[in-house]
């Protein structure tokens, strides 16, 4: 019995006349209106309004007695009941299943807070902001895509708020991909000769992120960045949407070398668990895992592509070097910043030191490297338009 299949057959001319079956009924069966009446224990006041359809608030025990008489699901009744209202009992309806819809799907708190919408109070609003923000007409329509990749991508044990955003930018990610569409064919042994040319693109802040990522979308890997959606909390994923690899990537920790990173991660799943992936319907980094994804040789992979413990070993003596660690970095083909993160990472996990909070100086904003990939602003954008945007993107010449 669902308020938005009950609204929508209303308004179709799939409707059984309520009135006209009943009268049907009591002719084929050889009954009077008033035997039929004394049976169903219900006089002409209760009757007639019902089978008119001007009832305003029907019993429910007598539409359960009458689709019982009438052989017919107690929704087909409720349907006529519903197309014979007037327009403000029905705009009543409507705003309580707006109201449901939101309150089951969205945290609207947390939106509020990420400025996706502004208003906590008016549920037309937030409505016609996150249909529109999906590229969604009505709820009909989000519900069918929901409904569907639900079912691919989340478990049916009940949500918390926490899940609830996290689902939400997991379907903001498909969607963005679904829309974008990359028509470039993926290959695998291609994609690893690409991986192994990636390195020095690292050391050009602005633009070597980009250019990677133009480069993946021509090898058939469709790369995004969103804005980290508060509690959310996951620094990558790997989709398989349209039968292509797909990577959202997010600026979790806001540091230049953990957005490469967690690429380089991703990039990992795509080349080892594809099938695994495609089977499960996606892969969130650093959540639990029941698919045996295997997120330790992933972040190995990521960690020793950029910096290994051989490197950490021969760089310590010198860390506070700055003119050694730039040379050492241009002779492996980094950016500084992937030197000092590795010398943080390898002494806090072999010698069990912390320097989290050091040279933070020579760590660029990883802003500059993903403005150019246009990341998906919860605050303004729709994913339409972001799509869009990002197929201009991906389709222009690579930057010098």
């Amino acid at each position: 019995m669902d308020i938005t299949n009950i609204l929508k057959r209303s308004f179709s001319d799939d409707i059984i006349d309520i009135k006209q079956l009943f009268y049907n009924k009591i002719d084929s069966l050889g009954l009077t209106k008033e035997h039929a009446q004394k049976t169903l224990g219900m006089g002409n006041k209760i009757l007639d309004p019902i089978l008119d359809g001007s009832i305003k608030q029907p019993n429910v025990f007598n539409i359960i007695k009458l689709s019982s008489f009438l052989e017919i699901n107690i929704e087909d009744i409720i349907i006529y009941l519903v197309s014979k209202q007037d327009r403000e009992q029905v705009t009543r309806l409507e705003q309580a299943n707006n109201l449901t819809f939101i309150t089951k799907n969205f945290d609207i708190d947390r939106l509020t807070k990420a400025k996706l919408i502004h208003s906590k109070n008016d549920a037309e609003f937030i409505l016609n902001r996150i249909l529109s923000f999906f590229g969604f007409e009505n709820i009909t329509e989000y519900e069918k895509f929901s409904a569907k990749y639900q079912n691919i991508l989340f478990s049916k044990t009940k949500r918390t708020h926490d899940d609830k955003m996290r689902e939400f930018a997991i379907l903001s990610a498909y969607r963005t991909f679904q829309i974008t569409d990359n028509p470039n064919r993926y290959n695998r042994e291609d994609l690893k000769n690409l991986i192994k040319k990636m390195k020095p693109y690292c050391q050009d802040v602005k633009n070597g992120l980009i250019n990677i990522c133009k480069l993946l979308y021509n090898h058939g890997v469709t790369v995004s960045i969103q804005t980290h959606l508060t509690t959310s909390q996951y620094r990558g994923a790997t989709f398989v949407v349209n039968n292509k690899p797909c990577i959202v990537l997010t600026d979790l920790n806001k540091m230049y070398p953990t957005i490469w990173f967690a690429l380089l991660h991703e990039l990992y799943h795509v080349l080892f668990d594809l099938e695994t992936i495609e089977r499960q319907g996606y892969h969130l980094t650093g959540q639990p895992d029941m698919f045996l994804v295997n997120e330790n040789a992933a972040d190995n992979f990521a960690q020793d592509y950029f910096f290994d413990e051989k490197m950490y070993r021969q760089i310590a003596p010198n860390i506070h070097n700055e003119y050694i660690v730039n040379n050492y970095a241009k002779k492996h083909s980094i950016h500084p910043s992937f030197v000092y993160r590795g010398f943080q990472y390898f002494i806090s996990e072999k010698d069990g030191r912390d320097y989290w909070k050091a040279f933070s100086k020579y760590f660029p904003k990883v802003e500059i490297a993903t403005k150019g990939l246009s990341p998906l602003v919860w605050e303004k954008d729709t994913i339409p338009e972001k799509a869009m945007e990002l197929k201009k993107i991906f389709e222009l010449e690579i930057i010098q």
